[in-house]
């Protein structure tokens, strides 16, 4: 049986890239996105095993290991549940708009974060450069390349860091996430132009942008390498990372760990913290830790499990 990977996910079925050539398959209900479901086993990605059945259909019988990093986040509602956006890709691409939707550092920051913990490499795209001056993006793009992380500013319209863009995509499997209206569609486009994917303007009225990619689709690029689309995010809870493992994430923090002046530092408000000092002196950008302190007052404190129902 033909083993391929999935590249549209569907209700009841997907497609499968098989020897080049994508495959329609149905899906047992096991793994059929049931209403009202945030989440199931299979995700674009994901190697799978298929065959074909005597009225000529194909099926998905099995779901190979994963190999290589992902991006999930927790599922939406109350269950704690993993939502595995994309499998088996090698970098995320962080997309975020300088301006129609304003520049969401928080937002920015918990994808950053994911990618980490999802072992992937990263990549900050700020995106419509066109709408602001580029001089007060920089800064923003240069912090992010001090921490070790891809950077580029792009805008889509005039054409700006589409090359560099290119280049940073070529011959890997990249997911793009970033929040509605970020232009992430647009970048494809001029990444690639004839992707054809849907574009829509950000909302007048709030700011925000609307949702044009309805479904996570993984798609070939002519350079070599595959991209995964996303359907713009407006939050993003992060899954399966405890308080305590928050600071291995924010490589500033992480290379002062053994520094401050207690072993259990969370680095908020205690005496001696090397992070606080850090941050005073100028050495890590005071938004980068706003951004810890708010991730860390969203994740479950662990003393919440122990406390009598």
């Amino acid at each position: 049986m033909p083993i391929g990977t999935v590249i549209r996910l569907d209700t009841a079925s997907c497609l499968v890239l098989c020897d080049g050539e994508p495959v329609r398959c149905a899906l047992p209900g096991k793994w059929r996105l049931a209403r009202g479901s945030g989440t199931r086993p299979m995700a674009v990605g994901d190697r799978v095993v298929v065959s074909l059945r005597r009225r000529g259909d194909a099926v998905v019988r099995s779901i190979e290991p994963r190999h290589g990093g992902k991006l999930s986040r927790k599922a939406a509602g109350d269950r704690d549940l993993e939502q595995v956006v994309a499998a088996n890709v090698d970098q995320l691409v962080a997309v975020v708009s300088a301006a129609e939707p304003p520049l969401s550092r928080r937002l920015l920051d918990r994808l950053v974060v994911s990618g980490e913990h999802g072992e992937l490499d990263v990549v900050v795209c700020i995106n419509k450069l066109d709408l602001v001056d580029p001089a007060t993006v920089e800064p923003v793009l240069a912090l992010y390349r001090g921490l070790g992380y891809g950077a580029v500013g792009t805008s889509a319209v005039a054409g700006t860091g589409i090359e560099a863009l290119r280049e940073a995509l070529g011959n890997r499997t990249s997911v793009v996430a970033g929040p509605s209206g970020a232009g992430k569609s647009s970048l494809l486009m001029a990444v690639q132009p004839g992707l054809e994917l849907r574009v829509q303007e950000v909302s007048a009225a709030t700011q925000k942008g609307r949702h044009t990619t309805t479904a996570v689709s993984l798609l070939p690029l002519g350079g070599g390498g595959y991209v995964v689309d996303t359907p713009g995010i407006r939050e993003f809870a992060l899954f399966d990372i405890e308080r305590d493992e928050l600071k291995h994430y924010f490589p500033e923090f992480a290379q002062r760990l053994g520094q401050c002046r207690f072993a259990d530092c969370v680095h908020l408000h205690e005496p001696g913290c090397a992070v606080l000092a850090a941050v005073e002196a100028g050495e890590i950008a005071p938004e980068r830790h706003e951004s810890y302190r708010r991730i860390y007052d969203s994740l479950p404190d662990p003393s919440d499990y122990r406390r009598p129902r």
